[in-house]
């Protein structure tokens, strides 16, 4: 481990815990990133890539979202979310962590890199925030699945009108990533679409911190923002001269094997972005960073944040 941990106080009282991975000893400082984790896992897997960031004289900071890892572990409620908005409460939370960030380091250049979920809340950060920001990654991010969304919409809203926001359901639950698993049948986890590296799969599935179930707001806050997000409205809301990089695996379930990544990668461009990197590796699943040729994508980050932030 690289990093230490420490918490904040968010607007509305939660205690949010985050890592912070500092600038190596005699490595010249170039900016800070702020990494927001997936739905699931948490901040401490992002160890490998936001160390390597150290060495380019990067300081690296990523809460653990309301209801995962360290953040849940405080009150020993795993999955569980009471709120009205899940995406509105995280973003806040995320925005609080930048604030804190840019006391840190008042005139450092500031890059967000978000990942599945986390990248969704990086995308909706940016329509609030967009001119603080310098430079934005996006990791196996989404555009709106229209059978499974609009399905998920349909259930979703039915359920916790019955049941409520705060209760989880574990047929909603098998209803994504169960779905996700059929591709890569017959299978050999419950995780395989997350990689096709085994030992990277079994790291993951042993995890002590890894949630399965959420309250049905979360389910229910992902989607519905999933939908807004990938409306021309929000493409058009992001700067046009915000850098972009987008990478994504072209066997990764979440972006529809490769074709709905490219329709949010389409989403910029036709909406005036200027500066938009795609990165579609071959036969890579959803976590490209836990891939077999994880290497060659860190690589690649690397590249990009040296044209971006010289």
């Amino acid at each position: 481990m690289h990093y230490k941990t420490h918490t904040f106080q968010a607007s509305d009282g939660e205690i949010i815990c985050y890592y912070k991975w500092d600038t190596l000893p005699n490595v010249k400082q170039r900016g800070v990133i702020q990494i927001a984790h997936g739905i699931g896992e948490h901040a401490g897997r992002y160890d490998h890539i936001a160390h390597r960031l150290q060495k380019e004289g990067f300081t690296v900071y990523a809460n653990d979202h309301r209801a995962h890892g360290k953040t849940a572990e405080i009150k020993r409620l795993f999955g569980f979310y009471d709120g009205d908005d899940y995406f509105e409460d995280a973003v806040a939370d995320m925005h609080d962590l930048s604030n804190l960030m840019r006391a840190e380091h008042p005139s450092e250049k500031f890059v967000l890199f978000g990942h599945s979920m986390g990248s969704l809340l990086s995308r909706k950060y940016v329509l609030h925030y967009g001119d603080e920001i310098d430079a934005l990654i996006l990791s196996g991010t989404a555009s709106f699945i229209k059978g499974l969304g609009h399905f998920g919409l349909v259930a979703t809203k039915a359920v916790t009108a019955v049941r409520g926001r705060e209760r989880g359901n574990e047929t909603l639950r098998a209803l994504f990533f169960d779905e996700f698993n059929k591709k890569f049948k017959p299978n050999r986890t419950k995780l395989d679409w997350i990689s096709s590296d085994e030992k990277a799969v079994d790291a993951f599935e042993a995890d002590p911190y890894r949630i399965e179930n959420f309250s049905l707001g979360v389910f229910a806050d992902i989607i519905s923002n999933s939908r807004k997000l990938n409306k021309d409205e929000a493409f058009k809301k992001t700067p046009n001269a915000l850098p972009i990089l987008i990478f994504s695996g072209d066997k990764d379930p979440v972006g529809e094997m490769g074709k709905g990544v490219k329709k949010v990668a389409k989403g910029f461009k036709k909406n005036g972005n200027e500066n938009l990197t795609f990165n579609l590796y071959k036969g890579g699943r959803h976590e490209m960073l836990n891939e077999t040729n994880s290497d060659e994508v860190e690589e690649d980050i690397i590249t990009w944040l040296n044209t971006q932030i010289p």
